[in-house]
């Protein structure tokens, strides 16, 4: 596993963004990364305000820029150890100006609040949703409802499986931070069952009890051996196994993360998919909108 050395962490002073502030130093403290923080403000909102002030007010993107500094000082004194950190400020599209830090930073992990100042029920907001389809280093979209012990650990880890190499690097991420903060993992793989398909040729032997049990158990043993050598770098870590026959399985992942109360969901950006799901892949499309905790969104490999 690779550890993590570069951070970025977006801010836009909601307190959304406070709690993925505490959530990247908490990473860094653990592995010794450095953390970088960001605050993009839109150019578009600049561009209005500089057209309907155009010569009563003077440098007032300058204006804008020191006022975010303002904020930040206040903001940062909130959050331990946030002081310390430098911001650097832009202007300009929001989702650039982020993924241009990324890039400049080489961060192996962005973290960002998972919405704004607008919170929704379940979901992400749409910077969120698109850092995580463009984003070359893996993401970390953080709720800001209580959750995980007192002091910031997640407690119940959730890695979808769907065994393709980039599940493995996922899972392999999500017993990194289980076994760190102690957390409970429960590795999932999420199917829908061949007899689902073919209801209408019954009775077939796919919709036969005895057959359904024998492919749930193959699925088992297929699930523990995937996940065998990933975990024994972890000793002692707490592990189980689910295999959730769920039709329409995008959104088993996170009604199981319900079900078992947790507090972060790791997943792969891409995988057993076709050519259409090239960018992010449906399955964790579908996460990110029901989710209603924390997700760890993995990139591939070969990508970061």
């Amino acid at each position: 596993m690779k550890r993590l050395t570069s951070i970025v962490v977006a801010v836009d002073f909601t307190p959304c963004s406070a709690r993925a502030l505490r959530e990247a130093l908490r990473l860094a403290r653990s592995s010794g990364a450095h953390v970088h923080a960001v605050h993009v403000i839109d150019h578009l909102v600049v561009s209005e305000l500089e057209d309907a002030l155009a010569g009563v007010q003077p440098g007032l993107r300058e204006a804008i820029q020191a006022d975010a500094e303002e904020a930040w000082r206040a903001f940062a004194r909130e959050v331990a150890g946030a002081e310390r950190l430098p911001l650097r400020i832009s202007v300009e599209h929001r989702v650039t100006g982020i993924l241009d830090r990324v890039a400049a930073d080489r961060a192996d992990l962005l973290v960002l609040g998972a919405h704004g100042d607008r919170p929704p029920e379940l979901g992400v907001g749409s910077v969120a949703a698109s850092c995580v389809r463009k984003s070359p280093a893996d993401v970390l979209l953080v709720r800001d409802a209580p959750t995980g012990s007192p002091d910031g650990r997640f407690r119940t880890v959730v890695a979808a499986v769907d065994f393709s190499p980039t599940a493995r690097h996922a899972l392999a991420r999500a017993a990194e931070v289980a076994h760190a903060d102690g957390a409970a993992l429960h590795v999932l793989h999420v199917f829908d069952g061949p007899w689902h398909k073919l209801h209408y040729r019954a009775p077939t032997r796919e919709a036969d009890p005895h057959f359904q049990r024998q492919y749930r158990t193959a699925l088992e043993g297929r699930l523990e051996d995937f996940a065998a050598p990933v975990l024994a770098a972890f000793p002692g870590i707490a592990a189980s196994f689910t295999v959730l026959d769920h039709p329409g399985h995008r959104s088993g992942i996170v009604e199981h993360a319900e079900s078992v109360h947790a507090d972060l969901i790791v997943l792969g950006t891409r995988g057993r998919a076709s050519i259409r799901d090239l960018l992010l892949g449906s399955t964790a499309e579908r996460a990110l909108a029901e989710s209603r905790c924390s997700v760890l969104a993995v990139k591939p490999v070969a990508d970061a």
